[in-house]
């Protein structure tokens, strides 16, 4: 049973189950649909500790629903009130969960420009009114976000040490890497060992985590201990980092470089909400303090920790083109396109752009436009049996050319029979369907009762359906053609029993 009581967010840190509490929000991750029917916002809330930095003496919570609209929309400096909340661990922290099957009703608390201006409450995912105790906590909340935000929420730092804040995120954001430090190492060269520095270019981001932060680096240099990523297309057998061929699988929509030139850097806190607010595809870094270790799958992985001497120093950094290690490894960058083309495109848009233009495509197709292209010949299906093995096999040639069957009907007049009730033994190929989808290849009709009386209704007179197979193929010979010859095509309908012994199945929805 989720308690009524309102508890501050401390308290809520150190309980478990479900509660209800109130906070400001000093981060959020933009929503996102999850592999599953559900969509997902992470934010993090404060109620004291505004000096520190976001992830310090806050609570995580992570909220699901089937809609992407029934989430909370909060933004920095919003408070929000979550009612019927479970906490739980997730990595050694307390963390909120509000699951898709949970109910958690949700309220915003939005101050405005104007300070005469009343604040703004949104509530979800259905309309409620607040508690007069959940009001009057949150509005104070809001109040001394409005009153200290200058100098706390919207810009965190630490009142201690407020010079090395600052030089910090200077420092982060530097055009060159330093001359001193660490050693510097090539992709090529990384072993399990210690620290050290790694310049690279960002191939692929993963920034849903909430606790930390993906990149996959790559410096143009290959290392044999790294995981092998294949093209599309490639065959997939073969190594991909592990010693004894055990591991092989592609990542989809992988721009490249492909074989074993690119590393998976872990970033965690403070350095992932960096990244996630600074870094982007394609750009340059530098890792001033990451460390090499063997990886949880495959090959090996670059880890950078919180720095235990100087907690809020950030290890990661923008490289400028210009610089000249940067040079070099834009060199490569260029050397290893020459040889494998031109760099992919970003794989979201060309996934995007491929999805509309076969949309277009159905569109045209339902519209009626039927392109009949001819595929290459291909072998007869020899599975395909014919029924009537006693009649001779016919071109389609000799079928179409048929003579018409003429009728006289008293009174002279003559007229040709739209059809001919004859039976010929063809060996075709199909080239072309219709429908265009195969699930519209079956129709439903009333039920046809040999039960006398029945007349194919059940008691309460409503007739009764069947499934029934309704389709038309488009069909040309197999026989060797001459010089300058063009195979004829002829169309054929197929439904009911012929259909099923075609296909060797029942028609059904």
């Amino acid at each position: 049973m989720a308690s009524s009581e309102l508890v501050d967010i401390t308290t809520a840190c150190s309980r478990r189950g479900y509660l209800t509490t109130v906070g400001v929000v000093v981060d959020v991750l933009p929503p996102y649909r999850t592999k599953g029917s559900s969509a997902c916002v992470t934010f993090t809330l404060k109620d004291c500790h505004f000096d520190e930095a976001t992830w310090y003496g806050g609570l995580k919570v992570k909220y699901f629903n089937d809609r992407m609209d029934a989430l909370p929309p909060v933004q920095r400096n919003d408070v929000i009130l979550l009612r019927n909340v479970r906490i739980n661990m997730f990595n050694d922290k307390p963390t909120g969960v509000a699951s898709q099957h949970d109910t958690v009703p949700w309220a915003v608390l939005r101050s405005d420009s104007d300070p005469s201006s009343t604040h703004e409450i949104y509530t979800g995912p259905t309309s409620f009114s607040l508690e007069p105790l959940e009001k009057r906590a949150a509005l104070m909340l809001l109040d001394g976000v409005v009153t200290t935000r200058p100098a706390t929420v919207t810009q965190p730092t630490r009142k201690e040490v407020p010079r090395q804040q600052s030089q910090v995120f200077q420092a982060s954001m530097t055009t060159s890497p330093p001359t001193r430090g660490l050693p510097l190492q090539l992709i090529q060269d990384v072993q399990p060992g210690p620290f050290i520095q790694i310049l690279g270019q960002v191939v692929r981001m993963n920034t849903h985590d909430s606790e930390k932060c993906l990149l996959h680096l790559t410096d143009y240099t290959s290392n044999e201990s790294l995981t092998d990523i294949r093209k599309d297309g490639e065959d997939e057998l073969g190594t991909e980092g592990d010693t004894y061929d055990y591991l092989s699988r592609k990542r989809k929509n992988w721009p490249g470089p492909w074989g074993k030139m690119t590393i998976q850097v872990v970033l965690w806190e403070p350095h992932a909400t960096f990244a996630r607010t600074h870094v982007k595809e394609g750009q340059l870094v530098l890792l001033t303090y990451a460390r090499i270790k063997p990886g949880n799958y495959s090959g090996l992985e670059a880890i950078v920790h919180q720095d235990k001497r100087y907690p809020n120093k950030v290890h990661i950094q923008l490289i400028s083109n210009e610089d000249d290690r940067a040079k070099e490894l834009m060199e490569r960058r260029k050397e290893y396109w020459k040889v494998h083309g031109k760099p992919s495109d970003d794989p979201k848009k060309t996934a995007r752009k491929k999805k509309i233009e076969q949309k277009k495509k159905e569109e045209k197709m339902e519209e009626g436009q039927k392109p009949l292209s001819l595929p290459a010949p291909g072998k007869i299906n020899k599975s395909i049996k014919v029924r009537s093995y006693g009649i001779s096999s016919r071109s389609i040639d000799y079928i179409l050319s048929g003579a018409s069957h003429i009728n006289t009907i008293p009174g002279g007049i003559s007229y040709q029979l739209p059809f001919q009730n004859v039976c010929y033994r063809p060996q075709v190929r199909v080239v072309d369907f219709f429908p265009p989808k195969l699930e519209d290849f079956a129709v439903q009709v009333p039920m046809e009762s040999i039960l006398a009386g029945d007349n194919g209704h059940d008691p309460s007179g409503t007739p009764r359906m069947q499934w029934e197979w309704r389709f038309c193929l488009l069909v040309e010979g197999t026989e060797p053609l001459v010089s300058n010859q063009v195979r004829a095509q002829m169309k054929l309908f197929v439904t009911g029993g012929e259909a099923e012994h075609l296909l060797n199945l029942d028609a059904v929805e």
